[in-house]
C-alpha cells in the first residue's frame, strides 16, 4: 500500500479527540506527503516586516528542500526569491541575515537587483538575454506587518485570508515595530508535535505557570471549547471590540 492511500485510511478511521498514529510523526514517507501538500502549496507565515528595516535589508529561510531569501527593495517592497543562481544553481546569499546593495551569486558573480533581475553575468555568449535569467519569484505578501509566502507554482488566493486576519492585526501597527531580541528554538521532532503543544495549554499549569498568571485556565478562555457560551469571554470580546480590537476565535476562512 502506498503512503498516501496508507494515511488516507488511517485519517479515516481516527478517533476524535485521540492523536494521530505513529506513522504521521515517524514515517519519512508521511513526512514527504506533508511537505508536498501542505509545506510546498499552503500560505506560510515566515517573518516580520521589521526584520527588513531598509532597503538591502534580507533573511533567508529553509522550507523542506527550497532554500528562499526574502528582501526589501528600493521601493519599500518586500520580495521574495528562491535563494538560487540561475547560472549554476549556487546559493545567492549564506548568511541567515544581512544587508546588500545587490544580491551577488558568490560562486561566479552573477549580480542581481533588488527586485531579482540579473543586472550583471560576465563573458556570456552573443545573443544572452539577462531579461530572462532573473532570480526566480515566490509569492509573498505583507499583511499587518507579517510576511507570508507560498512555493506552489499556482499560489492559492490569498485574499480571504488577508481579509480575516488583517482586522486583527493592524491595530497593533507590528509593521512599525523594531527587534529587540532574538532568540533561535530547535525543535527536535515532527512538526505536528510542535503544533499540538503549542494549540493546547492542557500542559501550560505544570510547565508554564508564568503564562498562567496572564489569564485562567478554563479550557473556553484558551479557545479548547466551548468559547461562545462564556460570559466571561463574551464580555472580554465586547469590551475589545468595542475598542476596535477584533478579539474573537477563528480558525479559518
Amino acid at each position: 500500500m502506498d503512503a498516501r492511500n496508507d494515511m488516507l485510511r488511517l485519517l479515516q478511521s481516527r478517533k476524535p479527540g485521540y492523536s494521530l498514529e505513529q506513522p504521521f510523526y515517524t514515517d519519512p514517507d508521511y513526512f514527504k506527503l506533508d511537505m508536498e501538500l501542505m509545506w510546498y502549496r499552503d500560505w506560510l507565515f515566515i517573518g516580520h516586516d521589521c526584520e527588513l528595516p531598509k532597503p538591502g535589508s534580507y533573511i533567508t529561510v529553509q522550507i523542506g528542500d527550497y532554500p528562499v531569501v526574502l528582501v526589501r527593495d528600493q521601493k519599500g517592497r518586500i520580495n521574495a526569491f528562491h535563494n538560487s543562481c540561475r547560472h549554476r544553481g549556487s546559493r545567492v546569499c549564506n548568511t541567515d541575515k544581512g544587508t546588500a546593495a545587490k544580491l551577488v551569486c558568490p560562486y561566479h558573480q552573477w549580480t542581481y537587483e533588488l527586485d531579482g533581475r540579473l543586472l550583471f553575468a560576465r563573458q556570456m555568449a552573443d545573443g544572452f538575454d539577462k531579461s530572462q535569467f532573473g532570480l526566480k519569484p515566490v509569492a509573498c505578501e505583507s499583511v499587518g506587518g507579517y510576511i507570508f509566502i507560498c512555493l506552489a507554482k499556482e499560489p492559492a488566493d490569498f485574499a480571504p485570508m488577508r481579509a480575516m486576519i488583517e482586522p486583527y492585526l493592524l491595530p497593533h501597527r507590528l509593521s512599525e515595530a523594531k527587534v529587540a531580541f532574538e532568540s533561535t528554538i530547535v525543535e527536535k521532532g515532527n512538526w505536528k508535535l510542535v503544533w499540538e503543544n503549542n494549540r493546547e495549554c492542557y500542559h501550560c499549569a505544570g510547565n508554564h505557570p508564568e503564562l498562567c498568571k496572564t489569564f485562567p485556565e478554563a479550557p473556553t478562555v484558551t479557545g479548547v471549547q466551548g468559547a461562545d457560551s462564556d460570559p466571561e469571554m463574551l464580555a472580554h470580546w465586547a469590551k475589545c471590540e468595542a475598542a476596535g480590537l477584533p478579539s474573537r476565535f477563528r480558525i479559518d476562512p
